[in-house]
């Protein structure tokens, strides 16, 4: 299942955010995130991209890295430095890492204005809002997942001590 929820996001990416794919067009990418237990192939053809566990496909290049430093990337970090500092584990054709890494990186998708055609403009201004949030949280730490994961606990255990209570009526 997660398989197919990531392949439709890929491919949603492609489609409303300008995403040029041509350049990887019939590569195999091995992709992992060792803290998540995410081992996938990332196929590119016709414009799309297939995910696949099947690890019997031979790939171009396979990357391996922590979730942590996934998020690194969409931020900007630069693959070489990350890749000097130990952080990435590439082995195979590296100019194909790079052109993920580019592509991924020019993503600009409005994620309000996609979700209001499906649910509306409140419920998507709300949902921009929490990502927003999600962001801000994230960005300053150097282990986001662990930021997030801290700041979910402390609202839902104490949500009156926590600094993320806003809500003055308490």
């Amino acid at each position: 299942m997660q398989h197919f929820v990531l392949e439709q996001a890929l491919n949603l990416l492609i489609q409303n955010g300008s995403i040029d794919i041509k350049p990887l067009e019939s590569k195999v990418i091995r992709f992992s995130l060792l803290d998540l237990w995410l081992d996938v192939n990332f196929i590119c053809l016709n414009n799309r991209i297939f995910v696949s566990s099947d690890t019997s496909v031979s790939s171009d290049v396979e990357i391996k890295l922590k979730p942590s430093v996934f998020f690194a990337l969409f931020k900007g970090e630069d693959l070489t430095d990350l890749l000097r500092q130990d952080k990435i584990h590439i082995h195979g054709d590296v100019k194909t890492a790079q052109l993920l890494v580019d592509l991924l990186s020019a993503t600009e998708l409005d994620l309000e204005e996609l979700l209001s055609q499906y649910t509306g403009d409140i419920v998507a201004h709300e949902v921009g809002k929490t990502a927003k949030k999600i962001k801000k949280i994230t960005q300053h730490s150097s282990n986001p997942l662990e930021a997030l994961k801290d700041g979910l606990s402390e609202l839902l255990i104490q949500p009156k001590v926590s600094k993320k209570y806003t809500n003055p009526r308490h």
